[in-house]
């Protein structure tokens, strides 16, 4: 209860601004023509304060009941020059039009002061998160940083990313999707400090630009060392305990001479983060009734090294070539003493101390190859070419006395993705824009399941697998926006995708044969109610496709009584969504209702055919639906104190047919997630942040309530000598994961339970260099799909 009331002490009452008519409006943008949100508008007179107000979520701001008179006009945002105009009021509607904010860049000694943003920046079509300003998630890794702050889960069983609890995410990086998913991205999340990342951008609903793999959305994260030009870069060192210990390093740097422009970065990280697994179940049938408890205790250790280095040059005025180089290597080492105990309902039948080793060795490069051609001032082609390699060397043993079972896994995974986009600004009301895309990949997954009794080595040919799998998605998408008069913007498009997809098993007649296509359209129009309110509705078609990890079969034991598999047999699930937005003052709220077809929902428990044994594996679910529920409020509580808090929720039904069971669930859940910064002085900053979720469904079985709160102080050090960061987190060891299966036909009952690390304190110190001002030429997006697929 305490750890509740902490908690809720986090959340704030939003507060409701009206426009009226007899009024002085305008709209405030930043230099690239961007609206600037939440920013002060005052008028004074003889430098005193006569009224004021903010701007809404366009930049737009309106104040009524001003007296004639010669008045100034100040307009102060935080990372901008204070804008300052005389004007003289003669009464009536006064309309100032675009007043443009400069960007805040204040030299003193050759020491660069940049101002502050705030945490979340509002777009049209997706949010921004400003990752330096979260002071909690320094010291830590891209994934910690995503469940943190925007809203995203990780299950840390199937290794799968979601969105608000509404399905799965897409990942992109610098604007490229991710070609792979599961342990192959989490790796790649893991390994990449939060340092090193500038900010997110979270899209609920993708224009048709983008691929329509991800029921739940998409985030593109940027990173620092890709989105500046000039020369300049960073470095950052950290240290860590919480059971264990943490240490970590990375660098950026960006340099621009001329038409040659260079970025690169390179991190290491070592993460030794001791967890707890278990599971309880009972086999109720005519032949078993037993129950079996295992605990499993883990010391992983994991080692990543994270880099990559491009190149811009601009061959003509008109033609920018580019390359990039990048990848990483992530070993997971991880040893587990793990305690079985089964049991009947009177006495204990068998206790087993099992020795569990197992290592998840990634190793991943891609480079990338891109044009761009400026055909004239409104018109611009892009070519991009991207070839991705991955691969997994995933073996595991389980010891147990004499007993001694091995499994030996390796995967590589090829990438080729060709890609062409045409833009096109017809006009300043009216932009075009046109594409195709090919991905092909294959991969051949080898599973390798021994025994060894002390006697004999015993191949388990039931268990091991050779699989091969070639997939080819080809796409062809257009997208408009059009400006409908001063207060309506219609964005609209339609993508095609062609997939063929063939699946060889062990033997040659083991073939699985998917073709199919999809159109996926899109919509948003965003009407300007007022200058204080805006709505907008949105419609999308998505897709999830299943995971490599799923379709390349994998053995993991928790036990001799459970274990984990992949489904070479799931079908892609797909995606109708619908919503609602409407915003004020920088506040929002959100009505989404979202229709699933053929859900795949991660790692469900079936019982295997003796029914002795539980295997969680993924499954199709027929149907699922969301109604969900959004409200963002950001606050100046005063002139110390932010406050960011979003409050979700979101009721979910199912219907499917599972082990030859009808099975209709339905649940409502919510999620608070809150961040309060303080402003100590000039040089220090607090921050208290958290988050809590109620019970939830997880196919048919159920999640458990779980929640964090961390806290975070930041350091200005004088002189422009870098910054200070100290973090902790997960405070009261609450952020636990209980997976809990009570079924009556088929007889499944089974508590899965996994507890993290806890209570981990990191200190991190940061160094700028050189200039941070210019925005890479090139925002790719060709090649980031393909990374999120793979686990």
């Amino acid at each position: 209860m305490r750890k509740k009331v902490l908690l809720v002490l986090l959340y704030c009452c939003p507060i409701f601004v009206l426009a009226q008519n007899n009024i002085i409006k305008g709209q405030v943008k930043d230099s690239l023509n961007n609206p600037v949100p939440l920013v002060h508008v005052m008028f004074l007179k003889a430098e005193t304060f006569v009224a004021g107000t903010i701007t809404d979520s366009l930049g737009g701001f309106v104040i009524d009941n001003l007296n004639n008179g010669s008045f100034l006009l100040k307009i102060a945002a935080i990372g901008y020059q204070d804008f300052i105009q005389e004007f003289i009021y003669q009464g009536d509607s006064f309309d100032f039009g675009v007043l443009q904010l400069l960007t805040e860049s204040i030299a003193l000694e050759e020491v660069e002061l940049v101002g502050r943003k705030r945490l979340y920046e509002r777009k049209a079509n997706s949010l921004i998160i400003n990752v330096e300003q979260q002071i909690a998630s320094s010291g830590r890794s891209a994934l910690e940083l995503l469940s943190n702050v925007a809203g995203t889960s990780v299950n840390q069983q199937s290794n799968t990313l979601s969105l608000n609890g509404r399905g799965r995410v897409a990942i992109m990086m610098n604007g490229k999707l991710s070609r792979v998913d599961g342990q192959a991205l989490l790796s790649l999340l893991k390994s990449m400090p939060a340092s090193e990342i500038e900010h997110l951008e979270v899209f609920n609903n993708p224009p048709a630009t983008y691929e329509a793999n991800g029921s739940g959305g998409m985030i593109n994260i940027r990173t620092k060392s890709k989105n500046n030009h000039d020369s300049g870069g960073g470095l950052s060192f950290m240290g860590g305990y919480g059971e264990q210990e943490k240490t970590g390093m990375s660098a950026n740097f960006h340099s621009q001479q001329g038409q040659l422009g260079w970025y690169g970065s390179y991190s290491f990280n070592r993460n030794n983060s001791p967890e707890e697994w278990g599971l309880q179940s009972e086999f109720n049938s005519l032949e078993n009734l037993k129950k079996v408890k295992t605990r499993s205790l883990r010391k992983p250790i994991t080692v990543s090294h994270n880099y990559s280095l491009g190149l811009d040059y601009d061959v003509l005025k008109s033609t920018n070539i580019g390359a990039g180089l990048s990848g990483y290597n992530s070993k997971w080492d991880m040893i587990a003493f793990d305690k079985v105990v089964n049991n009947n309902s009177t006495s204990e039948l068998e206790s087993l101390d099992i020795e569990t080793k197992e290592i998840n060795h990634w190793n991943h490069i891609s480079g990338n190859f891109h044009i761009q051609q400026s055909l004239g001032n409104n018109h611009k082609l892009t070519f991009d070419y991207d070839h991705l390699h991955y691969t997994d060397d995933n073996p595991s043993s389980y010891e147990s006395g004499v007993d001694f079972v091995e499994i030996k896994k390796k995967t590589p995974i090829t990438f080729n993705v060709f890609g062409l986009d045409y833009n096109w600004s017809l006009s300043k009301n009216i932009d075009i824009q046109f594409g195709a895309k090919n991905s092909s990949s294959k991969f051949k997954n080898t599973v390798e399941v021994s025994s060894d009794n002390g006697l004999q080595v015993i191949i388990d040919d039931e268990l091991s697998s050779v699989t091969q799998m070639e997939e080819r998605i080809s796409a062809l998408y257009s997208s408009f926006q059009f400006l409908l008069g001063n207060n309506t913007k219609l964005s609209t498009g339609l993508r095609f995708e062609h997939t063929h997809n063939e699946l060889i098993g062990n033997k040659d007649e083991e073939i699985i044969r998917r073709k199919y296509g999809n159109l996926f359209p899109t919509i948003s129009i965003t009407q300007q109610i007022t200058d204080m309110h805006s709505l907008q509705l949105n419609y999308g078609k998505r897709i999830n496709r299943p995971s490599f990890n799923n379709l390349a079969p994998f053995i993991l034991f928790l036990g001799p009584d459970a274990l984990y598999s992949g489904n070479a047999n799931l079908q892609p699930a797909l995606i109708d969504k619908i919503g609602i937005e409407w915003g004020w003052s920088g506040k929002y709220l959100s009505l989404e209702y979202i229709i699933e077809t053929d859900a795949i929902i991660e790692f469900q428990p079936r019982l295997s055919e003796n029914e002795e044994q539980y295997i969680f594996k993924a499954e199709n679910i027929d149907k699922r639906n969301f109604l969900s529920l959004s409200f963002r409020v950001p606050l100046n509580i005063t002139a110390w104190w932010q406050s960011e808090t979003n409050f979700n929720y979101q009721y979910e039904t199912l219907e499917t047919r599972f082990q030859n069971s009808e099975f209709k669930r339905n649940k409502g859940t919510y999620k608070v997630t809150s961040s309060q910064q303080f402003s100590i002085n000039k040089n220090t900053r607090l921050e208290l942040s958290g988050h809590y979720q109620s019970p939830s469904l997880f196919g048919i079985s159920s999640f458990g309530a779980r929640g964090s709160l961390n806290l975070g102080i930041q350091y200005q050090l004088k002189n422009n000598y870098g910054t200070l960061n100290l973090s902790l987190n997960n405070m009261f060891a609450s952020d636990n994961w209980r997976i809990r299966t009570n079924q009556s036909n088929p007889v499944i009952n089974a508590l899965e339970t996994y507890f993290p690390e806890s209570s981990i304190m990191t200190l991190t110190y940061t160094k700028g260099f050189g200039a941070n001002k210019k925005k890479s030429k090139y925002d790719g997006t060709n090649a980031s799909e393909e990374k999120k697929r793979i686990k």
